[in-house]
């Protein structure tokens, strides 16, 4: 009986952390689009499915992150009102640099979270996230404070 526990116990621990680790080869990245793309970076993220958020966000920078840097570089400021959606690519990569950088701490990856948070920050700063409550958001600043906290914790201040 002890050794039928174990090994249920076993399994359970397996399945967790594959859930966790998965990624990359088996996933259904639906139509490439960077908002599908980004769509199934924040539901894998929500979902505990860690691995899977990176990857769909990989994706997401190899095929828009050209095109979200031309986006930027055209831009002195944040888009105005109205015309944020016209700069799809850079909300959508830099939105899914923030979540990568989320499901790394998650993987206990903090210093690739810090580099995630940083493309953010520091090329993709004009990024604007849609809330489904609607509003957009920055995710270059949630992203700043994200890296205090880890160069905080990385430093061993709390």
């Amino acid at each position: 009986m002890k050794t039928i526990i174990s090994l249920l116990l076993m399994l359970g621990f397996v399945s967790t952390a594959m859930a966790q680790q998965s990624g990359g080869d088996a996933l259904d990245y639906g139509d490439h689009t960077s908002v599908t793309l980004m769509v199934k970076a924040w539901d894998a993220l929500g979902a505990g499915q860690y691995a899977d958020a990176v990857a769909y966000t990989e994706k997401c920078a190899e095929l828009y992150e050209e095109e979200a840097m031309k986006m930027q570089a055209s831009l002195s400021e944040k888009a105005p009102k109205g015309k944020e959606h016209d700069y799809w690519a850079l909300n959508d990569v830099g939105t899914c640099y923030f979540i990568r950088g989320e499901a790394l701490v998650k993987l206990n990856k903090d210093a690739e979270a810090l580099e995630a948070y940083n493309v953010v920050v520091d090329k993709l700063y004009y990024a604007q996230a849609w809330d489904p409550k609607g509003w957009f958001w920055s995710p270059a600043s949630a992203a700043k404070q994200k890296i205090i906290i880890l160069s905080a914790k990385k430093k061993g201040d709390f």
